[in-house]
C-alpha cells in the first residue's frame, strides 16, 4: 500500500497496460474479410518457405512486411495463421508506446510518462487496428513516430532513415511528406537526407530480389495500388463520403486540385513563419500534415487516419490543451471502422466525417495560430522544452 501511495501513477500505468493486454488477448480471434486474404499469404509462405517471397502475385504488400510474415510461419507449431497475422502489427504497438514514453519524458517529470504511454497503448483504434483487424498500419506509423522523435532530437539523417523504413512498409507514410518538406525549407533537414528514403526501400527489397523476385514488381508495387478501387471514399471519414460515386471522375479531378492548392497554401504559411520551432510546434505541424492529406485527398480508406490518431496523442503531449483532439480522432476513426468490421450503416462513417471535419479545422487553426505566438505558454509541473 505504501508503494501505491508513493508511486500511484506508476501503479495505474501498470494496471492500464495489463488491461490492454487482456483486451488484446480477448479480441485476437476476431475474423474479417481482410484476414481471409491475408491468411492466404501466410499459407503460401508456409507451404513454399522463403522461396515463396520470389512470387510477386500472391500479395500486394511490400517485401519488408512479407519477410516478417514468412518469419512467423517458422512458429506455426505454436501460432496459427490468424494469430501470426495479428501478433506482427501488435509488436509494433510496443515500439509506438515506447516512443510516446520518450516524447512524454521530454515534457513531464516523475511517473507521468509511464501513465501517458499506458493510455496510448489502450486507445481503442490502436488496439483494434492491430490486435483485432490485423492490419499493418501500426508498422509504418511507429516509424513515422520514430522519425518525428528524431527530428525533435535534431537528428535529421536518422529521422529520414526511419521514414524510409516506414515507406518500405506502406505507401501511406507519404502523408508525412508535406511536413518533412517544410522542415527541409526551414533548413532542419538537408536535401541529401531525402536520398536515404529510396535507398532504404531498395535495401529492404534486395533480399526478395536475391531470392528471385523482379525489381519491376517491387518498384511498381505502390503505383499499382492507386487504381485498385474506383471510390471517392472507401469508408474514409472525410467529406467525399457525401458525394455519390457516379461523380467519381469529376470528383477525383476537383479533389486533387483542391488538395494541391490547400496543401501549397498551408505549406507556404508554415514555411514563412519566423517563430522558433519548439517541440510543440513541430508535433503540431506533423499532426496537421497527417490530418490534412487524407482529409483532402479522394480515394482514401477507413484506416488512413490511423497516423492522425497516433500523432494527435503525441502532439497532445506537448500541447495538453488539445486533450480532446485524440478523443475526437478515436470517435471519428472508430465510427469508420464499424462499417467494415461490423457491417454497420454507412451513416455512422458520415457522422465520423462530420466530427473529423471540425477536428481538422481545429487542428489547422491551432497549428497556424501557434506560428503567431511569441513563445509557448508555461505549464506548471512540466519540463521546459524551449
Amino acid at each position: 500500500m505504501d508503494f501505491i501511495r508513493r508511486r500511484g501513477l506508476l501503479f495505474v500505468s501498470v494496471l492500464l497496460f495489463a488491461v490492454s493486454l487482456f483486451i488484446r488477448y480477448r479480441i485476437r480471434g476476431w475474423f474479417n474479410w481482410d484476414m481471409y486474404w491475408m491468411q492466404g499469404w501466410y499459407l503460401h509462405l508456409y507451404q513454399d518457405g522463403w522461396k515463396g517471397l520470389a512470387d510477386p502475385s500472391f500479395s500486394n504488400y511490400p517485401p519488408a512486411y512479407l519477410y516478417l510474415l514468412w518469419f512467423s510461419t517458422l512458429f506455426s507449431r505454436w501460432l496459427g495463421p490468424l494469430i501470426s497475422l495479428k501478433i506482427i502489427p501488435t509488436a509494433f504497438d510496443f515500439i509506438s508506446m515506447y516512443v510516446v514514453f520518450l516524447m512524454a519524458r521530454m515534457r513531464y517529470k516523475d511517473d507521468v510518462p509511464y501513465l501517458l504511454a499506458a493510455v496510448f497503448f489502450i486507445l481503442p483504434t490502436v488496439m483494434v487496428n492491430s490486435s483485432a483487424w490485423g492490419q499493418i498500419d501500426s508498422m509504418y506509423t511507429s516509424f513515422l513516430l520514430v522519425c518525428a522523435y528524431l527530428l525533435l532530437k535534431e537528428k535529421p539523417f536518422w529521422a529520414l532513415l526511419a521514414f524510409g523504413v516506414a515507406f518500405s512498409f506502406k505507401a501511406q507514410s507519404i502523408f508525412l511528406l508535406p511536413f518533412l518538406g517544410i522542415m527541409f525549407l526551414k533548413r532542419k533537414i538537408a536535401g541529401y537526407h531525402f536520398l536515404v528514403i529510396p535507398l532504404v526501400y531498395v535495401l529492404l527489397a534486395f533480399p526478395a530480389v536475391l531470392i528471385g523476385r523482379s525489381w519491376g514488381s517491387i518498384l511498381d508495387l505502390y503505383v499499382g495500388q492507386v487504381d485498385q478501387f474506383r471510390d471517392l471514399a472507401k469508408n474514409a471519414p472525410n467529406l467525399y463520403m457525401f458525394i455519390p460515386n457516379v461523380y467519381y471522375d469529376v470528383g477525383l479531378k476537383i479533389g486533387l486540385a483542391l488538395f494541391a492548392v490547400c496543401m501549397a497554401v498551408w505549406a507556404w504559411i508554415s514555411w514563412r513563419s519566423k517563430v522558433a520551432l519548439t517541440p510543440g510546434r513541430i508535433m503540431l505541424m506533423a499532426l496537421t500534415s497527417l490530418a490534412l492529406v487524407p482529409f483532402l485527398l479522394p480515394k482514401m480508406h477507413d484506416r488512413y487516419f490511423y497516423p492522425a490518431d497516433v500523432f494527435s496523442f503525441a502532439a497532445m503531449l506537448f500541447n495538453p490543451e488539445m486533450w480532446f483532439v485524440p478523443l475526437l480522432y478515436q470517435l471519428s476513426s472508430g465510427l469508420a471502422y464499424t462499417i467494415f468490421l461490423f457491417k454497420m450503416p454507412v451513416v455512422l462513417v458520415q457522422i465520423g466525417a462530420i466530427i473529423n471535419t471540425f477536428t481538422v479545422i481545429y487542428v489547422v487553426w491551432k497549428q497556424l495560430a501557434s506560428l503567431r505566438e511569441p513563445k509557448p505558454s508555461k505549464i506548471v509541473g512540466v519540463v521546459e522544452t524551449q
